[in-house]
């Protein structure tokens, strides 16, 4: 009975998420939304509340037997495990980024800033795509440590976001890579592809509300990401080409003089 109502509230999430991601392409960015949207906004943030909860419970539950603690799985059992542990991590990924902007879209939140290892963030945030997208990802982080006051939660859902919409669009063969930097400026985290690129009006078109950069995109749109990073006092840099590739740039400022961030 469980995993029936599981399924059905998953299938609600991904319907009520298909049909604001639909509205939002077929409306101006300044108008109001249409009362079907601003519902199925609702049951979106409704559904994604509620079911963060219970899919981190099987995560949970997924990654003991993954370790094997209650005891040793035969090849078939590891892979079901592992089918189980990835996908619930997609969708609580998916769930935490429509929560987001739902938050986003109430006005702008505050920020739970700590001190947070840029790097080490990174780091995590790539080890935990790459098991779910099976999909080799770049990795240059080598320093110390790269501590600044931000809100965790929220540059991680960027930094994944960025990853997801690079996968998605930069083609089967192409190149990812995430490459974290200590500037003068600040922390700079930069996800690349050698893919196929964006021309001009793709560019145009990735900051537009909702804009991943992928029609496929299931993540938070490049708007509310750009907002994210301004709350933070940082820019967005896009260097990109037709069938050139892709590079964005975060760029994370250090905190001014007297704890203030510039």
């Amino acid at each position: 009975m469980d995993a029936v109502l599981g399924a059905g509230l998953l299938g609600l999430l991904i319907g009520a998420a298909a049909g604001l991601l639909l509205g939002r392409a077929r409306r101006p960015a300044a108008a109001a939304p249409p009362p079907a949207v601003a519902a199925d906004r609702a049951v979106v943030r409704m559904l994604s509340h509620e079911i963060r909860t219970p899919l981190a419970l099987v995560r949970g539950a997924g990654e003991l037997l993954a370790e094997e603690s209650p005891g040793p799985l035969n090849r078939r059992q590891r892979s079901f495990v592992a089918t189980i542990v990835d996908n619930t991590t997609l969708v609580i990924g998916m769930a935490e980024g429509f929560l987001l902007e739902a938050r986003w879209d109430a006005g702008t939140p505050a920020l739970d800033c700590t001190a947070v290892d840029v790097r080490a963030l990174a780091r995590e945030t790539v080890l935990e795509l790459r098991r779910i997208r099976r999909r080799p990802v770049e990795l240059d982080s080598r320093g110390g440590p790269l501590v600044l006051e931000v809100d965790a939660g929220m540059i991680r859902q960027v930094l994944w976001n960025l990853l997801g919409n690079a996968i998605r669009h930069a083609g089967p063969e192409a190149r990812v890579s995430v490459r974290v930097d200590e500037t003068v400026e600040g922390a700079v985290i930069e996800v690349a592809d050698d893919g196929a690129g964006m021309d001009e009006q793709a560019r145009d078109a990735l900051f537009a509300p909702g804009g991943s950069g992928h029609p496929e995109g299931t993540g938070i749109g490049m708007d509310v990401i750009t907002r994210i990073v301004d709350a933070h006092g940082g820019r967005i840099v896009v260097d990109t080409l037709s069938r050139r590739g892709t590079r964005i740039m975060v760029v994370l400022p250090w905190p001014a003089p007297g704890g203030e961030e510039g």
